[in-house]
C-alpha cells in the first residue's frame, strides 16, 4: 500500500506514492517548493479519508489553515469532520494569542517532550490510519542541536509508525552541517531532495522503496503547483 504525494508525477516517480508508514524528510532551500509538497501531501490524504497532524514551528496554525483554504475549500469541512489536527509550536514563542478547539499550542521549540506528548495525545483518540506534515526539523536545530533533535526524532518516528501514521518532515538545506543533516536523513526511511541548479529546479528520491529513477529531475513552479518535467530515465527535460 502506497500514500499518495498529491502531485500526479512525482508520484509517477515513486511507482504510485510513498510505502505507507514511512518517514520522509522533504529537504530543499525556500522558496523552491518544499512547502508546496507538504500541503499536497496533507491534502491528498484528506481526500483518501486519511486524518492529518501538522506540527508547525515555522508558522501559526491560522496562517497554514488560510493557505490550506485556498488550495481547497473542502479543507474547511475536513476541519469541521475533526479530520485535522495542529500542534502549534509558533504561536507562543512570538506571542500572537491564538485559539482553536483544533490547536495545541507549544510554548518553545526547546520543549521537544510536549511537542511529543501532543503528538500521541492526538494519536490515541482513534485516530487510525494517518499523516504527520511536520515543518521543520531545522528551526529544532537551531534552539537545541542535532543530537538532542536525533534522539526526539528516534523515538518519535518509531512510536508514529507504530500508530500507522505516514509522515513527512522538512528541513531547509543551506542552514546545517554536513554530519547533521547525515544524521537526521539516516532516521528516515527515504528522502526528496530539492536544488537549484542555475535557472533551473531539480529533485531527486532517495529511499522511500522503489522508485523509476534516482538522478536529478528537473521541475517547474507555477503557482501552488509543482509540475515535473524531466525524463525519469534520463534526468534530462523531456
Amino acid at each position: 500500500m502506497l500514500a499518495k504525494t498529491g502531485i500526479d508525477r512525482l508520484d509517477e516517480l515513486l511507482k504510485g506514492g510513498i510505502p505507507l508508514k514511512s518517514n520522509v524528510l522533504v529537504y530543499a532551500p525556500p522558496f523552491i517548493g518544499k512547502e508546496i509538497i507538504l500541503k499536497r501531501f496533507a491534502l491528498a490524504g484528506l481526500k483518501e479519508g486519511e486524518k492529518v497532524i501538522f506540527v508547525l514551528t515555522d508558522k501559526s496554525f491560522a496562517d497554514l489553515r488560510e493557505e490550506m483554504i485556498k488550495l481547497d475549500k473542502k479543507f474547511e469541512e475536513y476541519e469541521k469532520n475533526g479530520m485535522v489536527r495542529y500542534i502549534d509550536v509558533y504561536s507562543k514563542s512570538v506571542e500572537l494569542k491564538e485559539e482553536s478547539e483544533w490547536a495545541i499550542f507549544v510554548d518553545s521549540p526547546v520543549n521537544r517532550e510536549r511537542i511529543a506528548s501532543s503528538i500521541f495525545q492526538i494519536q490515541r483518540q482513534n485516530f487510525g490510519k494517518h499523516r504527520i506534515v511536520f515543518d521543520s526539523l531545522s528551526t529544532l536545530i537551531v534552539y537545541s542541536d542535532a543530537k538532542a533533535v536525533f534522539r526526539f526524532l528516534q523515538v518519535l518516528s518509531g512510536i508514529c509508525k507504530r500508530m500507522e501514521a505516514t509522515s513527512m518532515f522538512s528541513m531547509t538545506r543551506g542552514m546545517h552541517d554536513e554530519m547533521e543533516v547525515q544524521t537526521i536523513k539516516h532516521l528516515m526511511d527515504g528522502v526528496i531532495e530539492m536544488r537549484e541548479e542555475g535557472a533551473r529546479f531539480q529533485l531527486r528520491v532517495q529511499g522511500c522503496g522503489e522508485v523509476i529513477s534516482r538522478h536529478w529531475i528537473d521541475y517547474l513552479l507555477e503557482g501552488e503547483e509543482i509540475r515535473l518535467t524531466g525524463a525519469f530515465r534520463m534526468g534530462r527535460v523531456a
